[in-house]
């Protein structure tokens, strides 16, 4: 029994890491402050991530596996042998990325929040271009939060944003000679009551 349950952690411990990078949204899903808090959440847990791959790795090959011997067993090698897979190319990727955190640093900046504004860039620094998401983000009382897309622009250059009268007023500077402009986006339709806003 104890071994089943030792195989059993092994494959949690390889399983929910992958299920989380891959098929669940950033951090488990969750959606608590705001989206940079939910980044840094995420790119705090790479490293989380590759010691529990480890740690699975270590108990799947140090299970007893008696089957090996038995050639009608077929599918328990396979299983072992998928498993082995999985917890590798993991490793491999969680330390690339964990690596790449400790030299190059988050992109924690990439994000921003004023008010109930909250501003994702993508892509900063691809051949000088940019996508900037803008949307509304309304909060709960236990702190989780939902976001509403309201635009998405092209890159912007340096900009600052600001909600005044049921408008959002982006001030940006593309460095293209043409100044400092004013991008104003009717935002009436958005807001946070009780109604509208669902967890």
């Amino acid at each position: 029994m104890l071994k089943h349950k030792k195989l059993i952690i092994a494959c949690l411990l390889i399983l929910l890491p992958l299920l989380d990078s891959l098929f669940i949204p950033t951090a488990f899903g969750l959606q608590w402050h705001n989206a940079k808090s939910m980044y840094l959440f995420s790119a705090y847990m790479m490293p989380i991530k590759l010691i529990l791959v480890t740690i699975g790795g270590f108990l799947l090959a140090s299970h007893d596996h008696p089957h090996h011997d038995e050639p009608r067993v077929w599918y328990a090698k396979l299983f072992d042998i998928s498993f082995f897979i999985l917890a590798g190319i993991q490793f491999i990727v969680l330390a690339i990325i964990s690596a790449l955190y400790l030299v190059v640093g988050t992109q924690a900046d990439d994000y921003r929040q004023q008010g109930n504004i909250s501003v994702y860039t993508s892509d900063v620094g691809a051949f000088g271009k940019a996508t900037h998401y803008f949307s509304y983000q309304c909060t709960d009382k236990n702190g989780f939060y939902t976001l509403t897309p309201i635009a998405t622009l092209d890159w912007l250059g340096s900009f600052t944003f600001s909600e005044k009268a049921n408008t959002l007023i982006i001030k940006h500077d593309d460095h293209s000679g043409k100044g400092e402009q004013i991008k104003p986006i009717d935002i009436s339709g958005f807001g946070c009551n009780v109604l509208s806003f669902k967890r």
